[in-house]
C-alpha cells in the first residue's frame, strides 16, 4: 500500500489486504513467448498453404486441357497427321484463360500452357506420339520451370 501521497503501486499490479501483489496483464517475456509460437506456427503453415494452393492450381490446368487433347485426338483421326492440328481448328478450342492459366495454344498438336499467378513461370508442354501398331495416342509431358517444388508437382498431376 502507499504509504505517502507521492507513493503508488506500479500500474499493473493491485495491492490486495494481506499485502500480496496481483499481477493485470502480460509480462514483456509472456508476449515475446507468444510471437515466437506464432512465428513457429506461421512458418510451418505459409509453406504447407501455398504447395496446397499450387495443387489446386495444377488441377484447373488440368481441367482446362481435357477439350485440348479431345479435340487434338479428333484432328489427328479426321487429318491422319498433327500438321494441321492448331488452335482454332473445327474440334480444337480457341484460346483459353483463367485464373492460373495465361494462355492455351496447340500447334502441330502439341498444347502449350502458360500459367500466371501461383503457377507464374510454369509453361507446360503436351506431345502427342500414336502408336503406329495400335493407333492409340500417348501424350508426353514437359513442365518447364526454375521452381523444382513446382516441377515436381507439374509432374505428378500430368501423368498419362
Amino acid at each position: 500500500m502507499p504509504t505517502s501521497i507521492g507513493d503508488h503501486a506500479p500500474y499493473h499490479e493491485k495491492t490486495h489486504k494481506g499485502g500480496r501483489m496481483n499481477q493485470q496483464g502480460f509480462t514483456l517475456m509472456e508476449l515475446m513467448v507468444v510471437m515466437a509460437i506464432v512465428s513457429i506456427l506461421g512458418a510451418i503453415a505459409i509453406p504447407s498453404y501455398q504447395g496446397y494452393i499450387q495443387k489446386a492450381a495444377l488441377t484447373d490446368m488440368l481441367q482446362t486441357i481435357v477439350p485440348y487433347k479431345s479435340g487434338v485426338e479428333l484432328c489427328r483421326f479426321e487429318t491422319e497427321n498433327y500438321k494441321d492440328c492448331n488452335t482454332g481448328h473445327a474440334s480444337i478450342p480457341s484460346g483459353h484463360n483463367s485464373r492460373y492459366i495465361s494462355t492455351v495454344t496447340v500447334k502441330d498438336g502439341e498444347i502449350i500452357i502458360v500459367g500466371q499467378q501461383n503457377l507464374n513461370g510454369l509453361t507446360t508442354t503436351l506431345k502427342p506420339t500414336q502408336d503406329t501398331k495400335t493407333g492409340v495416342i500417348y501424350w508426353r509431358t514437359i513442365c518447364d520451370t526454375k521452381n523444382e517444388s513446382l516441377k515436381l508437382k507439374c509432374q505428378e498431376t500430368f501423368k498419362f
